[in-house]
């Protein structure tokens, strides 16, 4: 899969992250016109809190930083770090799946007119999606829909998701080939 295929498959879960995003509000509060949220929001709301108490769901950190807590300093914030680790996979998958989690985390953070540190996040971008994929071989595909889904968890609220599209924003037009080789952290 090329990085253009690759980032068209990760607006698509994007998207749907915004719209659960604006559905998660919930409770009484507000949305940006002041107005209430609708019931079905509220319901919606209640069913995400009740499938994140149960586990189907991983309970995210949802906090305003953007960065999120990171108590380890391992570059991944904590909740999706202790998500990975709860993980029916393999160790390699999960050390590949924290590879991933890593570059998403640093997408969200790096400084967007930096163009140097832009086509190197790219190339490690690259790098942890071929990995991840591999780890998974020969279903490859469970590997790219992990990949899609530490992407929709790391930007988890409203912040996370915007700094998320301008960080897609400041890369488009960008190109690059998966890399050769294991690509993966030693």
């Amino acid at each position: 899969m090329n990085q253009r295929g690759l980032r068209s498959e990760l607006g698509g879960v994007l998207v749907l992250l915004i719209l659960a995003l604006s559905a998660c509000r919930g409770g009484t509060a507000s949305n940006e016109s002041g107005t209430s949220p609708s019931p079905a929001t509220g319901a919606l709301a209640k069913q995400i809190k009740a499938l994140e108490a149960s586990g189907q769901l991983p309970k995210l950190d949802r906090s305003v930083d953007i960065r999120g807590p990171d108590n380890d300093n391992n570059g991944i914030r904590d909740d999706i770090d202790t998500w990975i680790a709860a993980q029916p996979i393999s160790d390699e998958q999960k050390k590949a799946a924290r590879q991933a989690a890593r570059v998403r985390q640093a997408e969200l953070l790096v400084d967007l007119t930096n163009k140097v540190e832009l086509d190197r996040l790219g190339d490690l971008s690259m790098a942890s999606v071929k990995c991840l994929r591999l780890s998974f071989m020969p279903d490859y595909q469970r590997g790219y829909d992990l990949s899609s889904t530490i992407v929709a968890i790391t930007a988890n609220t409203k912040q996370r998701a915007k700094q998320y599209l301008a960080y897609n924003r400041a890369i488009s037009g960008s190109s690059g080939r998966l890399p050769e080789g294991n690509t993966c952290e030693p």
